[in-house]
């Protein structure tokens, strides 16, 4: 048994005690008031002309234990002190026992959320990040930006300690993104798209990271054949390898990161477009969409023009069966090619 899985059933098991106990206890105050009240009853009834009902000596018992203390019902036989002496001693010491319990158990609860060891996840059309780095507090804060409108939870599965970022969309679940039984608890099954992050929490190297990767991949797409799947990989010769697991976009950091500083060089500027596109406000995001009849022929240029008048939208590049091309100016478009393009409100015929 592995220790994680260990831990886990203990601090269930360890749960459910506590629980238990907090009922027992309860059991016990109810006990305790029921039968203090009838001895205190048959020693009070006959002497004390306040207390003359059950009613009467449970309501003297309530206000004994819990030391509030009214002074309307005092008892006045010699067996009715004694038994409002057990009563506090016996009730007071269960109900400090049952509100500590229950505290334990709150405690308790929190603890678990917070070091994701909650149970199966009942979320749907939930976003999925598997694995952790320092990047990954990006991924979250842009998504919970993006959907915090239509309260799209979000759902990190990684091998840490704690939840790394607090966010009120985000549900922290403990548990390795290659494990077939971690990914069925975040419901991988009913995820609208999920994102591997190269995983820096065990400290492999570069190459065992990727390969965790692919194997994390290729385990969601068993489990979930239609999902979405976005990737980060840290060396080149490792994208096909993602590709192959089902990945369907992979960002290279060597590649993007290296051109984009070589563009810059040539094209200063190109960085801060890139930043900036990065860095848009939520309620402007990225879609793909059709080519209108009207556009067919046109140039890059001339659509852009156009987007930008009569729909505002931003043209970026266009998709065609080779591949992505960035839009530039001679660039043409045909008709079975794809415009990606920004836009505050989504097209009626945007496929994301």
């Amino acid at each position: 048994m592995e220790a994680g899985t260990g831990y886990r059933r203990e601090s269930i098991r360890r749960l459910t005690n506590k629980k238990w106990l907090g009922i027992t206890m309860l059991g016990g105050i109810i006990v305790v008031i029921l039968v203090g009240s009838a001895v205190m009853l048959r020693f009070e009834k006959p002497k004390n002309p306040e207390i003359k009902t059950y009613g009467d000596a449970l309501w003297m018992d309530f206000v004994t234990m819990t030391t509030v203390g009214y002074g309307d019902k005092v008892p006045i036989t010699t067996g009715g002190r004694v038994t409002a002496i057990l009563i506090v001693l016996f009730g007071l010491t269960l109900l400090t026992g049952f509100i500590t319990s229950r505290a334990s158990v709150s405690a308790d609860k929190a603890q678990r959320r917070i070091r994701g060891l909650n149970q199966d996840t009942r979320l749907h059309d939930h976003f999925v990040i598997c694995g952790w780095n320092y990047r990954g507090k990006y991924v979250v804060e842009r998504l919970a930006s993006a959907m915090r409108k239509d309260r799209v939870p979000i759902v990190l599965l990684a091998e840490v300690d704690e939840a790394p970022i607090e966010d009120e969309l985000l549900f922290f679940y403990y548990g390795s993104p290659t494990r077939e039984s971690d990914l069925r608890r975040v419901n991988i099954a009913g995820a609208r798209s999920v994102v591997l992050l190269a995983d820096e929490s065990s400290g492999a190297s570069i190459s065992d990271r990727d390969a965790k990767t692919v194997l994390a991949a290729l385990t969601a797409r068993s489990l979930n054949p239609d999902v979405m799947m976005t990737a980060e990989v840290l060396e080149p010769e490792n994208v096909q390898h993602m590709k192959r697991a089902g990945v369907q976009e992979v960002f290279d950091h060597n590649l993007i990161g290296g051109n984009l500083l070589a563009q810059s060089a040539m094209r200063f500027g190109v960085i801060e477009f890139v930043t900036a596109l990065a860095e848009r406000e939520a309620n402007a995001k990225i879609f793909l969409v059709a080519v209108p009849d009207e556009l067919q022929g046109k140039t890059c240029d001339e659509a852009a023009v156009a987007l930008e008048r009569d729909k505002s939208y931003t043209l970026l590049g266009v998709r065609k069966p080779d591949g992505f091309h960035i839009c530039e100016v001679d660039l043409t478009i045909d008709s079975g090619d794809k415009l990606m393009v920004i836009s505050e409100a989504k097209p009626p015929d945007a496929e994301f």
